[in-house]
């Protein structure tokens, strides 16, 4: 086989017409879904707030296309072009991937439980307290409003 048929057996795709590589955004979106998805809607049901059942499959989806991603761009750069954009990718989705388990695993089980006194209450009892300017304060005058009760240990 002379020189010249060797040059023509091999296909060299030029830089300028490879194909992009959209699993570089997709991993990320896709396990970034994921991970929002479940303190947005599905945290909201005691079947999937103990264990996120539909959020962790979501999550290990985005980070097997962000694999890919990186198999595209390191083992086939005659076609697919993002080096560098599929490595920081993958390691956005390690990181928010590692966020959210931790989440999950470790300190969602250092709240406290409820207990029957709060799961049972739908309005808070009423009490009177002094504001930071000694003014007494009575929960019953921000009935029908919506409010939020902060407690500080120590000093203003």
């Amino acid at each position: 086989m002379s020189l010249e048929n060797k040059k023509s057996a091999v296909s060299v795709t030029p830089l300028s017409i490879r194909m992009r590589n959209h699993s570089v955004w997709l991993g990320p979106l896709i396990v970034f879904l994921g991970a929002v998805s479940y303190f947005i809607y599905f945290a909201q049901f005691p079947v999937l707030r103990d264990f996120p059942w539909i959020n962790f499959p979501v999550v290990l989806l985005g980070c097997w296309v962000n694999l890919i991603a990186i198999k595209r761009a390191f083992g086939r750069s005659d076609l697919y072009r993002g080096k560098l954009m599929a490595a920081l990718s993958m390691a956005f989705s390690i990181l928010l991937t590692a966020l959210f388990a931790s989440y999950i695993g470790y300190i969602s089980y250092q709240l406290p439980a409820p207990t029957e006194t709060t799961q049972g209450l739908s309005i808070a009892p009423e009490f009177v307290l002094s504001d930071q300017n000694g003014q007494e304060v009575d929960l019953s005058d921000f009935r029908g409003k919506k409010l939020i009760v902060t407690f500080y240990r120590g000093h203003w």
